[in-house]
């Protein structure tokens, strides 16, 4: 299986040496930018956009207004009610699909080729004139509620939830991200319509799209649907914060043979020179799954852990460093410990050149799975304008990742790991941390 997976990954690297996409930045009529990839090869269409600002922007009370709102978009619109507006796009095949993340809000458009002016109809449709209607907003309101209890017998979302408050305090990254019982009701249609149409807007618009059509004729269609929309957004985004350490483990006292641990610390920004060192450390210590140095140390060789691994998040506003960890009450502690002297001996000892090189590859190997679909493509050429990336990522990435040096890893594993005051969440009934 191994030898498959490798021989995948080649060949990927190989085609994407070869072949990596043409992207072309086009300007349409109404002013718009779009980051374009042309494959005639397969009659499809695949677009991106997003908008700067997601649940980080909901108001101090309405927590989940972002979620529910754009979740709603596709439920009716304009002249046609939820259920027309669905049986509209299962007719032709389209795929309309709205998501909010903590800094954007996505639309995501699939569609045959014969089928795109109809397509780009009801996308303006949703962008321009969602309906907000009463059964279908009473109905995403009401799978909100099961959702939100559902989350209370959760220690993983009891976790996550504790950990944000402590990490970023009264920042709206502190808050939730989805609906409670009480902002449930405080949200209501207008509220909805209002956050739509203050967030939808050109001015924090970026998109990208791949498929088989002509410049001019993208260029069109881009305008038909996003040109209505108004041209400056008026929703808050978040200030910049420092997430918050602790010197003790706060714990949620929570009845279930297991505990639930998150810890965290300050990362690297995305924009930061050490961003790629950083991803590659990563990807030793804690991101390589079941080839990562703490699955290694802590669940293979003792048998502390269920899982274990760790990530870098480079938010808009916050850049965080974290981890987590399942394992019994009764190893609680132990696993901890041993955690946190792996990451001290990461800063202190770095890594080996073998381990090094394991992670070049693998990153740079499996990068072409990241563009294996033309939707794969124009969410990758959004993520690049969103991050501020030159055009020519896709071909640099290798060349990025490769130059990363056994200094660079050195300063960085100083820069993330040479402490002991991780912010520390456990959700169960741990054993063995100690006063």
């Amino acid at each position: 299986m191994r030898r498959i997976l490798l021989a995948v990954l080649l060949l990927c690297a190989a085609v994407s040496a070869e072949a990596a996409p043409k992207i072309e930045r086009i300007k349409t009529p109404l002013g718009l930018e779009v980051w374009f990839v042309r494959e005639p090869a397969i009659p499809m269409l695949a677009l991106q956009a997003t908008w700067r600002g997601g649940s980080s922007s909901d108001p101090l009370g309405q927590e989940g207004l972002a979620q529910l709102a754009t979740g709603l978009l596709t439920e009716g619109a304009g002249d046609l009610s939820d259920d027309d507006y669905q049986t509209a796009l299962q007719e032709a095949a389209i795929a309309v699909d709205f998501s909010t993340e903590r800094d954007y809000t996505t639309v995501t458009l699939r569609t045959l080729s014969q089928h795109r002016n109809r397509a780009f109809e009801l996308l303006k449709l949703a962008l321009t004139a969602p309906r907000f209607d009463d059964e279908p907003v009473q109905r995403i309101k009401a799978q909100a509620r099961v959702a939100y209890e559902r989350s209370r017998a959760s220690p993983n979302a009891l976790a996550g939830e504790r950990f944000a408050q402590l990490a970023y305090g009264d920042h709206p990254y502190g808050r939730r991200s989805s609906a409670s019982a009480d902002s449930l009701e405080r949200i209501d249609r207008a509220a909805m319509a209002g956050f739509t149409r203050d967030l939808l807007a050109r001015s924090n618009l970026v998109i990208g799209a791949v498929g088989d059509i002509a410049p001019d004729d993208l260029a069109r269609l881009v305008d038909a649907s996003f040109g209505a929309l108004p041209a400056q957004a008026k929703v808050a985004l978040p200030a910049q914060v420092t997430p918050k350490t602790a010197a003790q483990p706060v714990v949620i006292p929570f009845p279930n043979p297991q505990s639930i641990v998150i810890f965290g610390a300050p990362g690297i920004a995305r924009e930061d020179p050490d961003w790629y060192a950083a991803t590659v450390l990563n990807q030793v210590l804690g991101g390589g799954g079941m080839a990562s140095r703490l699955f290694e140390e802590v669940r293979e060789k003792r048998g502390l852990v269920y899982s274990v691994g760790t990530q870098l998040s480079p938010y808009k506003a916050a850049s965080l460093l974290s981890g987590s960890l399942a394992t019994s009450n009764a190893q609680v502690g132990d696993a901890l410990r041993l955690v946190r002297a792996e990451l001290l001996r990461v800063a202190r000892d770095g890594i080996t050149d073998t381990e090094l090189a394991s992670a070049k590859s693998f990153m740079t190997g499996s990068f072409p799975l990241r563009l294996s679909s033309n939707a794969a493509i124009a969410g990758m050429l959004v993520a690049i304008q969103n991050t501020g990336l030159p055009p020519d990522y896709i071909d640099a990435y290798p060349g990025l990742i490769n130059g990363v040096t056994q200094a660079d890893i050195r300063r960085v594993a100083q820069r993330l790991f040479a402490r002991d005051d991780y912010l520390v969440v456990v959700v169960g009934q741990p054993a063995g941390l100690g006063g």
